[in-house]
């Protein structure tokens, strides 16, 4: 689906290589490195007693709109589990004295990252090519990614990952 936006648009953009795609929870910013310990525990507290769930990209959208495109993703409704899974990481990311996040968790996989004005044509665009199939994600572990924004595009490091339900006897 990039691949095809991408040549149906005459865009200066950040395309994300496929093997960094991923659903962000809560972006963090940039944070004291002594956190990722307590970080870590939070994630192993709440995957604890959260399954496996899946998520469905059904739709292509962008950040802040379609019309002030900075971010284009691919996304889909937020299943309960994904809501239920951003509540209690916000709640529990309060605690550790990070601020409560303004904005609602969108489903969403980042494909690009727009450097200047979007296409003008880019909501017709990614209309014609939505998914006529919904691609369907298997949802079963918290990874906590440091990325780092280079002029080629962010690279991604794992610190650390949690498999959910994983802890439960």
């Amino acid at each position: 689906m990039a691949t095809r936006v991408r040549t149906a648009t005459q865009m200066r953009a950040s395309w994300v290589p496929p093997d960094n795609y991923h659903i962000t929870l809560r972006f963090l910013g940039d944070m004291d490195p002594a956190i990722i310990v307590d970080l870590d525990r939070l994630c192993r507290d709440l995957a604890e007693d959260i399954e496996p769930f899946e998520c469905t990209l059904d739709r292509v959208g962008a950040f802040p709109s379609m019309d002030r495109a900075r971010v284009l993703w691919v996304g889909g409704e937020a299943p309960s589990a994904f809501q239920h899974l951003c509540r209690r990481l916000s709640d529990g990311l309060m605690e550790l004295d990070f601020p409560r996040d303004k904005k609602q968790s969108v489903t969403h996989v980042t494909l690009a990252r727009i450097k200047d004005r979007p296409d003008p044509r880019l909501r017709e665009i990614a209309m014609s090519i939505e998914p006529v199939s919904p691609l369907v994600l298997a949802v079963d572990r918290i990874v906590l990614m440091e990325s780092t924004l280079t002029p080629r595009g962010a690279r991604y490091a794992p610190l650390f990952t949690t498999k959910l339900g994983a802890f439960r006897t």
